[in-house]
C-alpha cells in the first residue's frame, strides 16, 4: 500500500511540475538530459518523467526550429526569384520607354523638316515674288535686296547648307540676261562678300569679287561645264536655267550664270520642280569623303558648304546630301506661272543631331529614299555618326521599328493661304528607327543580379543571425528547463497528495485568468476620428470665397534680408529670393502643402485647404522644419556667389491653426487671399519669434499633442503679445524628424511612406553635411576667386577679340631697394587710351570665356594665400576685405552714361556702340573701358588690410621700431599689406597667372600704380595725404572750372571708390552699420585693454561717430554724387549715411553701453 500510495504521490507531483514549468515560462528547454534526486524513492520514475519531458521539449524545438529554417530558406529564394524579376522588368520597361521617346523625338524631328524646316526656304521664294511684284520687275531680270542678310537667316532656320536662284530664261530673253548680270544689278555679290567678312566666312573661300570685272564686260554669256569640268559658252540653246543669286557668295561670285539644266545633278530637279509648280525633293547625292582641298571636285564643295554653314573647317564624311526644289511664280494670283526655281542644298545628317540627350547611345536610323536607296545613321546623344548605304540596323531590333514619311504630307507652308504642294511623283523620304545592341546595353546592366545577390545575403545573415539567437535560447531554456525539473522533484517530494491536487487546480485557475486577462488587454480600440473642412458645392454666385474651419497657416520671413539686401545689387537680391522660394515650393509640393503668395522676403503657405487634411498641424510643422533646413544649405550654397553674410541669413517662422476664411479678391489682378483671426495670429507668431527658430500657438501644439508627439513642442519662457488676445502662450518646435519610434510616421495622411519619408531626411542631410564641410572662409575665397575671374574674363575677351596674345616671357616687377610704395604715389594716372572698337566689345558679352584651368587655380591660391594673411582682427578681417571688395564692384556696376543725357540721346546713341562707347569712356573719365584698371582696384579691396595688426599706424611704428622706420612712420599698415601681397603676386608660381593678366611688363607697372594709389587712399588719417587729396579734387572738379584732365579725375574717382567702401558699412543699412562698429570698437577695446592704445574709446565713440560721420563719412558720400558717374549709388550711400548719422545720435549712447559690457564678457571669457 506504501508502495502504491508513493507511486500515485510521484505521478501527481510529476503532473503539478510539468504545469508549474510549462506555465511560469513559454519558453522551449534543452535536449540534453537531466538529474534529479529524490528524498523520497522511485528515482527511476522520476528519472522516466525527466526524460519524458525533455523529450517533448526536445521535439518541438526540433520542429519549429526545422519550419523556420525551412520557411526562411523558401522566403530567401522567393524573394531573390522576385527582387530579379521585378528589376529585370524595371530594366526593360526601362530601355523601351527611353527607345520610345527617342525614336518618337526623332520621327517629330524628321517630320518637322517638311512641316517647319523647309518652311524657311520657302517663304524666302514668297520675299522674291513680292519684290518683282512690288517693284514691277520682270522675270527673269528680278533682284532681291539684301539677299545674303535674308538668306543667312533662312538657312539658320532650315538648315540649309547653300541656296541659290535659277530664273527661267527663253531664247529671246537670253541677250538681254547675258546683259542684266553685268549691270550694278551683281551688286548683291559685292554686298554678300562684304557681309561674309564681317561674320567671317571668307576664310573658307576665296575672297575675289568678280563684280568689278564683269561691270568692264558688255556681257556675260550664258554657261556649261564640258566634259572635264571646264567651264564653256551654253550653244545647247533653250531654255536656260542660269545661276543668279546665291547665299553663300563661294568663288567671289564665279558660278554665276552656270546653266543648270546641263548639269546632271540639278537639271531632273529643276525641271520636275518647274514644270509641276511643287516642291521636289531631289536625288541623295554622295562623294568621298574629304576636305575642301579634296581633288574630288564634289568633296570639296560638300565640305566647303558645311565649313561655311558652321562657320569652322569641316572634313566631309561621305554622308548624303540632297537639293531641295521650290518653284517662285511670277505674282501671287491664281493663275500664276512659275519664273524660277530656288535650290536649298540640305544635309539630312544635320536634322538628326542635337535631338537626343547625351546619354543615349546607339539610335539606329534607316532613311529611304525612292530614288536612291537606303542611308543608315547611328545617333549617340547629340552626335550623329553615318555608317553608310544600305539598310545597316540589326535584324534582332525588327520588332521595335519606328517609322515616317514625306508620303502623308501634302503642302509646304510659306506664309500663303495654299502654300506649296509637295511632289510626289519624284523622290520620296521615309525613315525607319531601330535601337541596337549599344543601345540595349545601356540597359542590361548586372544590376538585377546585384539586388539578387544582395537580398540573398540579406536572408543568409538573417537565418546566421536566427541560429545564433537559437543557441542562446537553447542555452537559457537548459536553465530553466533544469529550473523545471529540480522544481519537479522538489515537489514531488514534499507534497502530499491532497495538496498536489489543489496546486494544479490553483495554477489552473491562475492559467484562465491569465488568458481571460490576456484576451481582454489584446480587445483593439482604435480612434477613428477625422477631421473634415467645409466643402464648396460650386456655387457660381460672386464672391468666390469659403470657410475652412480646421487649417493651420504658416508665415515665414528672412531674418537680416533688409541690411543684407542694402548692400546688394537687384539682381543679387532676386538670385537669392528666387533660389530659396523655389526650393521651399519644392517641399510645398511634396508635403501637399498649400502656398499663398510670397510679399517681398516673407513666404505665406496654409495646410488644410482646398483639400481637407486631418493632420494639417503635423503637416505643417514638418514642412516649415525642411524649409529650415533647406535655407540653411542655399544660403551657405550661394554665399560662394553672392559674397559675405549671405550664410548668416535664417528664417523665422510662424504657425497658427484654426479657421480660415480663402477666396478670390477681384480686380484688375485677382488673387488667392486668407483672411481672419488665425491668418493675423500666424503673423504675430512670425513677427515676435527668433531667427533659425519655428514658433507655433497654443492652439497649434494642442493639435500637436494630440498627435502623441509632445515631445517636438518647448514651452517659450516669456510670453507673446498679440493684438486683441493679451499675452499669449507659444511653443518652438524641436526636430520633428527625430521620432520616438516607427509608428509615429504612421497615420501622418500625408501619403507618404516611412521609407520615402527617410529617404527625404538622408537625402537632405547629405546635402547638408556637404554644406557643413566647406567653412566660412572658404567660401568667400570662391565668391572672390569668381569676382576677380570676372574682371579676367574681361581682359581675356578684349585681348581675344582683337588677336592680342599672352606674353610668352615672364613678367615681374621688384621695387628698387630703398624705396617705398609711397614713392611711386601719382598725383594722376593715366588710364587706358580709348579704342573705339575695344570699348564696345567691353560691354559684349564675355560669360561664355574660357579660362585655362590652371591660371583659375593659380588665382584661387593666390587668394588663398592673401586670406590666410589677414589676422583674426574683429573688423580689420578677410571678411571686412570682402565687404569692402563687394562695395568696390556695387559702385563700379553703376558707373554710368553722364546723367545729362535724355533717354531719348540714350536710344540714339544705342543704335551706334561705338558712339555709345565713345560716350560712356568720356563721362565716367575712361575708367570703364579699362578692364585692367577695373581689375586692379578689386585686388586693392582684397589687399588692402593684409596682416593688419589692430591698431593705428602711430601705434604699429612704436610696436614694431624696423617697419616703422622702413616706411618713414607714414601709412605702415597700408604699406606693408601692399608689400607683403604684391611680393606674393611676383612669386614664380603665380607666373601663368601674370602672363594671363598681362601682355607687357608696362602693363604690370600701369597695375602696380594703380594698386599703390588705391591701397594708399586708405589710410585717411594722414594730414598730408589728405591735404593733396583735396587739392587735387578742388583742381579737378571745382565749380568755378576745374581741370578737364581725365586721367586726373579718373584717379581721384577710382581713390573715392576705395575710401567709400572702406567704410560703406557707414553709408548703407543700420543693422550693417552696427555689426561692422560693434567689430571695431571690439577691436579697439581690445587694443585698449592690452595696453596698445591710450585711450579707452568708450570715452569717446559715441562722439567720435557723430564727428567721423560730420566730417568724413557725409562729406565723402557727397563727393561721390559730385563725381557724376555713380548714378543713383551716390544717392543711396548720402541717404543711408545721414540716417545713419541721425539714429547713432539718438541711440548711441545706450548702445555705447552695451558695446563695453559685451567687450568686458569677452575678455573675461578669454582670461577663463
Amino acid at each position: 500500500m506504501e508502495e502504491k500510495k508513493a507511486a500515485d504521490n510521484r505521478i501527481s507531483v510529476t503532473r503539478t511540475a510539468e504545469d508549474l514549468s510549462l506555465s511560469d515560462d513559454e519558453d522551449y528547454a534543452d535536449e540534453s538530459g537531466f538529474e534529479a534526486n529524490s528524498s523520497i524513492g522511485g528515482s527511476q520514475s522520476a528519472s522516466t518523467e525527466k526524460l519524458n519531458l525533455a523529450k517533448r521539449e526536445t521535439q518541438a524545438v526540433f520542429k519549429l526550429r526545422l519550419l523556420v529554417f525551412v520557411v526562411l530558406s523558401l522566403a530567401a529564394v522567393a524573394v531573390s526569384i522576385i527582387v530579379f524579376l521585378v528589376t529585370k522588368n524595371a530594366e526593360k520597361d526601362e530601355y523601351r520607354n527611353q527607345y520610345d521617346a527617342a525614336a518618337q523625338k526623332v520621327v517629330e524631328s524628321f517630320i518637322d523638316i517638311v512641316n517647319s524646316k523647309l518652311q524657311a526656304v520657302s517663304s524666302l521664294g514668297v520675299a522674291m515674288i513680292a519684290h518683282g511684284v512690288d517693284h514691277y520687275r520682270q522675270w527673269p531680270f528680278v533682284t532681291l535686296s539684301s539677299f545674303q542678310q535674308r538668306t543667312s537667316t533662312a538657312r539658320a532656320q532650315s538648315g540649309a547648307l547653300y541656296v541659290h536662284v535659277n530664273p527661267m530664261v527663253r531664247e529671246a530673253d537670253r541677250k538681254g540676261w547675258e546683259e542684266f548680270v553685268v549691270t550694278e544689278e551683281n551688286y548683291w555679290i559685292t554686298q554678300g562678300l562684304e557681309y561674309q567678312e564681317n561674320v567671317g566666312l571668307l576664310d573658307f573661300s576665296s575672297k575675289t569679287d568678280i563684280s568689278p570685272m564683269l561691270n568692264s564686260m558688255d556681257a556675260y554669256p550664258i554657261w556649261v561645264r564640258d566634259e572635264d569640268g571646264v567651264p564653256v559658252k551654253d550653244t545647247a540653246g533653250a531654255p536656260y536655267m542660269p545661276t543668279w543669286q546665291t547665299s553663300p557668295v563661294y568663288h567671289g561670285g564665279a558660278t554665276l550664270n552656270e546653266n543648270l539644266l546641263q548639269n546632271s545633278l540639278s537639271s531632273k530637279g529643276l525641271n520636275a520642280s518647274f514644270y509641276s509648280s511643287s516642291v521636289v525633293i531631289g536625288d541623295m547625292l554622295t562623294a568621298p569623303p574629304g576636305g575642301m582641298d579634296s581633288n574630288n571636285s564634289h568633296s570639296a564643295m560638300m565640305a566647303l558648304m558645311l565649313s561655311t554653314a558652321h562657320n569652322k573647317t569641316e572634313q566631309y564624311e561621305g554622308d548624303p546630301m540632297s537639293q531641295v526644289f521650290f518653284p517662285i511664280f511670277n505674282s501671287f494670283e491664281d493663275d500664276r506661272e512659275p519664273v524660277a526655281v530656288m535650290v536649298a542644298w540640305i544635309s539630312w545628317i544635320s536634322y538628326f543631331q542635337d535631338q537626343l540627350p547625351k546619354s543615349l547611345q546607339g539610335v539606329h536610323v534607316v532613311l529611304h529614299s525612292t530614288c536612291s536607296g537606303d542611308f543608315t545613321y547611328e545617333i549617340n546623344g547629340e552626335e550623329v555618326r553615318y555608317l553608310g548605304r544600305g539598310d545597316l540596323h540589326e535584324e534582332i531590333f525588327d520588332d521595335m521599328k519606328q517609322s515616317a514619311t514625306f508620303e502623308s504630307l501634302e503642302n509646304i507652308g510659306d506664309g500663303t493661304k495654299t502654300g506649296l504642294p509637295l511632289n510626289k511623283d519624284e523622290c520620296m523620304m521615309s525613315i525607319d528607327v531601330y535601337p541596337s545592341t549599344k543601345f540595349y546595353e545601356a540597359y542590361n546592366t548586372s544590376t538585377p543580379i546585384v539586388m539578387t545577390f544582395v537580398t540573398a545575403c540579406v536572408f543568409v545573415f538573417t537565418v546566421c543571425m536566427f541560429l545564433l539567437y537559437d543557441r542562446l535560447v537553447e542555452r537559457r531554456q537548459a536553465l530553466v528547463m533544469q529550473k523545471a525539473v529540480e522544481s519537479n522533484a522538489i515537489v514531488t517530494s514534499l507534497f502530499p497528495e491532497n495538496v498536489r491536487d489543489r496546486l494544479v487546480q490553483m495554477n489552473n485557475d491562475s492559467k484562465k485568468d491569465k488568458e481571460g486577462g490576456a484576451f481582454g488587454l489584446r480587445q483593439s480600440h482604435r480612434l477613428k476620428a477625422h477631421l473634415r473642412g467645409a466643402e464648396d458645392d460650386g456655387s457660381n454666385e460672386a464672391p468666390i470665397a469659403d470657410l475652412f474651419p480646421r487649417c493651420t497657416v504658416l508665415f515665414a520671413d528672412i531674418a537680416g534680408f533688409t541690411a543684407w539686401s542694402s548692400t546688394r545689387s537687384p539682381e543679387q537680391v532676386f538670385t537669392l529670393l528666387q533660389t530659396v522660394y523655389q526650393a521651399f515650393d519644392k517641399i510645398a509640393k511634396r508635403r501637399k502643402v498649400f502656398k499663398v503668395e510670397t510679399i517681398g522676403d516673407s513666404y505665406l503657405a496654409v495646410c488644410g485647404l482646398p483639400e481637407p487634411q486631418p493632420e494639417h498641424a503635423i503637416i505643417m510643422v514638418k514642412f516649415a522644419w525642411d524649409c529650415l533646413q533647406k535655407m540653411h544649405e542655399v544660403t551657405r550654397e550661394l554665399e560662394c556667389s553672392l559674397g559675405p553674410d549671405t550664410g548668416d541669413l535664417a528664417m523665422r517662422f510662424g504657425l497658427h491653426s484654426g479657421p480660415v476664411t480663402a477666396g478670390v479678391l477681384r480686380g484688375e489682378r485677382a488673387r488667392f487671399q486668407l483672411f481672419g483671426d488665425t491668418v493675423n495670429t500666424a503673423s504675430r507668431m512670425e513677427s515676435t519669434g527668433e531667427r533659425g527658430k519655428i514658433q507655433v500657438s497654443q492652439d497649434t501644439a494642442d493639435l500637436i499633442k494630440e498627435s502623441c508627439r509632445d515631445h517636438w513642442l518647448v514651452p517659450r519662457e516669456d510670453k507673446v503679445s498679440a493684438k486683441g488676445k493679451g499675452m499669449l502662450q507659444t511653443y518652438w518646435i524641436l526636430n520633428p524628424t527625430k521620432q520616438k519610434d516607427s509608428s509615429s510616421f504612421e497615420g501622418s495622411g500625408e501619403g507618404e511612406s516611412r521609407s520615402e519619408h527617410m529617404g527625404d531626411i538622408s537625402t537632405r542631410h547629405s546635402i547638408s553635411r556637404s554644406v557643413r564641410k566647406e567653412p566660412k572662409n572658404q567660401r568667400l575665397i570662391e565668391w572672390m576667386v569668381d569676382l576677380l575671374m570676372d574682371d579676367v574674363k574681361k581682359i581675356v575677351h578684349i585681348r581675344r577679340q582683337f588677336g592680342q596674345k599672352e606674353s610668352k616671357t615672364p613678367l615681374a616687377h621688384v621695387p628698387a631697394e630703398g624705396t617705398t610704395c609711397m614713392d611711386e604715389v601719382k598725383t594722376s594716372i593715366e588710364m587706358a587710351k580709348f579704342n573705339a572698337k575695344k570699348a564696345s566689345s567691353f560691354t559684349a558679352d564675355y560669360s561664355n570665356v574660357k579660362i585655362d584651368s590652371s591660371v583659375v587655380d593659380s588665382l584661387r591660391e593666390f587668394v588663398g594665400i592673401i586670406a590666410s594673411k589677414y589676422r583674426d582682427n574683429p573688423f580689420h578681417n578677410f571678411e571686412h576685405a570682402c565687404h569692402v571688395t563687394m562695395s568696390v564692384k556695387k559702385l563700379l556696376k553703376r558707373i554710368m552714361v553722364a546723367p545729362e543725357l535724355t533717354p531719348a540721346e540714350v536710344a540714339k546713341l544705342k543704335k551706334n556702340p561705338n558712339n555709345l562707347a565713345s560716350r560712356l569712356h568720356d563721362s565716367t573719365y575712361g575708367i570703364t573701358s579699362d578692364p585692367l584698371a577695373m581689375l586692379a582696384i578689386s585686388m586693392s579691396a582684397l589687399i588692402h588690410d593684409v596682416d593688419h595688426r589692430g591698431v593705428s599706424n602711430m601705434q604699429l611704428s612704436t610696436e614694431d621700431k624696423e617697419l616703422g622706420d622702413r616706411y618713414s612712420n607714414k601709412s605702415v599698415a597700408e604699406q606693408n599689406s601692399l608689400d607683403l601681397s604684391w611680393e606674393i603676386l611676383m612669386e614664380d608660381r603665380f607666373d601663368a597667372l601674370r602672363r594671363c593678366l598681362f601682355t607687357s611688363q608696362a602693363e604690370l607697372l600701369r597695375f602696380r600704380q594703380i594698386v599703390v594709389n588705391m591701397v594708399l587712399a586708405t589710410d585717411i588719417f594722414d594730414k598730408e595725404l589728405n591735404g593733396l587729396r583735396k587739392n587735387r579734387w578742388e583742381k579737378a572738379f571745382d565749380e568755378r572750372g576745374g581741370s578737364n584732365d581725365s586721367n586726373l579725375r579718373a584717379t581721384i574717382v577710382i581713390e573715392h571708390v576705395i575710401q567709400a567702401s572702406d567704410v560703406s558699412h557707414t553709408m548703407q543699412h543700420w543693422h550693417v552699420y552696427q555689426k561692422w562698429n560693434r567689430f571695431l570698437f571690439l577691436e579697439m577695446h581690445k587694443a585698449y585693454c592690452q595696453g596698445r592704445m591710450a585711450k579707452d574709446p568708450s570715452t569717446f565713440w559715441y562722439q567720435g561717430e557723430i564727428g567721423f560721420f560730420d566730417n568724413y563719412v557725409i562729406p565723402l558720400a557727397k563727393k561721390l554724387k559730385e563725381c557724376g558717374v555713380f548714378g543713383v549709388s551716390s544717392d543711396e550711400y548720402l541717404n543711408y549715411a545721414i540716417q545713419n548719422r541721425n539714429e547713432w545720435e539718438e541711440r548711441g549712447q545706450s548702445i555705447v553701453k552695451g558695446l563695453v559690457q559685451e567687450a568686458l564678457a569677452c575678455l573675461e571669457e578669454q582670461e577663463v
